[in-house]
């Protein structure tokens, strides 16, 4: 047992992962929707017709959702400079690090009330769209800290955060850089910055390239993390649709597995996912009733490096044809620091 507690603590949290000589936290507590990445070709809002994401993915895909505000997604906000998440308005905002307010006011038409943080090292951090400021300027902050609320002040765009990093002034990703090419920005590569486990998490979009999916009857909204999720009524017996989640891993060995289930949509109570990892076909059962924009853990498997290994969900859920939905959202892959094996034996 304290050998598997000392996996479950290297696994949820550690403080070693950041690479950049800072740690950030995420700027609020709890779970929200990411809407938006940067975009290591062009991260100045300059429209080059193309999106590159941290994970080396490179595209333009801007699904129409019927509203005004049309840039946001994983592969839509060509030449955005910083992450979104969508937090509800008068959500608290916390300091992503400790250090000091060097900036607390009205940033411009576009940001609206913004709050910027000198964490030394080179390193600040933006929060914008505000509504109300919990902070001052020059006030000395701590990790996690409350600096202001959430809110949508500048374009007059939907309730969110936009999470902007910059190292000595010029814009970074704190995710990193994922892909197999040289990084694209301009202010060269780009180093994962999170102490919380997400520098050694592998995601996977519906958006994806990674994503493949088959069959009829799909439909899709822009509710899920990454902004679109795909969905599908379920049927009793056989299936009509079903989908794969197949990620590039870098290494053989341990990870755990998370869904990510949206907040509409997801009714049915028996989605069964199945985890295809070394050791065989691993199906966990998730009612997905039960859960509203969060990260579902599916246990912890033994993958190949590449693409051997994968998620897969179908909408055969047992229930009567069409008295629910199954959500395909996205799936998060996360490897263990520390190798070890009982670990593995960990599933739901």
């Amino acid at each position: 047992m304290p050998a598997f507690a000392f996996a479950v603590s290297g696994l949820f949290g550690s403080n070693v992962e950041a690479q950049g000589g800072i740690r950030l936290r995420q700027p609020f507590a709890g779970t929200y929707r990411l809407t938006a990445y940067v975009d290591h070709r062009s991260p100045d809002y300059t429209y080059d017709g193309n999106v590159v994401v941290y994970n080396g993915e490179e595209r333009l895909n801007c699904p129409d959702c019927g509203e005004a505000w049309t840039n946001q997604g994983t592969y839509c906000y060509d030449g955005h400079n910083a992450t979104d998440y969508a937090l509800p308005g008068n959500t608290p905002v916390l300091a992503a690090a400790s250090g000091r307010v060097t900036f607390s006011g009205w940033r411009s038409t576009y940001y609206g009330n913004s709050i910027r943080i000198d964490h030394g090292n080179g390193y600040e951090t933006w929060y914008s769209h505000l509504a109300a400021f919990s902070v001052n300027l020059n006030d000395i902050v701590a990790t996690g800290q409350q600096i202001g609320l959430s809110g949508n002040t500048g374009q007059n765009q939907p309730y969110h955060l936009h999470f902007e990093v910059r190292h000595n002034g010029d814009v970074t990703d704190p995710f990193g850089w994922q892909g197999n090419w040289s990084d694209p920005l301009p202010s060269g590569l780009a180093v994962c910055l999170w102490g919380d486990g997400q520098c050694f998490e592998i995601v996977v979009e519906d958006e994806s390239d990674w994503f493949y999916k088959y069959g009829t009857g799909w439909d899709w909204d822009c509710r899920g993390n990454g902004w679109t999720m795909r969905r599908v009524a379920n049927r009793q017996t056989s299936e009509s649709a079903y989908a794969r989640w197949r990620p590039d891993l870098p290494h053989t060995g341990p990870y755990a597995v998370f869904a990510f289930v949206p907040a509409v949509h997801a009714t049915t109570t028996n989605a069964e996912y199945v985890v295809h990892d070394r050791d065989g076909d691993h199906p966990v059962l998730i009612n997905q009733l039960n859960y509203s924009d969060e990260w579902v853990y599916l246990g912890s498997y033994n993958f190949w490096d590449g693409i051997l290994g994968y998620v897969y969900l179908d909408n055969a859920t047992g229930e009567a044809n069409g008295s629910g939905e199954v959500c395909f959202d996205s799936i998060k892959f996360r490897q263990f620091r520390v190798y070890i094996p009982i670990a593995l034996k960990n599933y739901p």
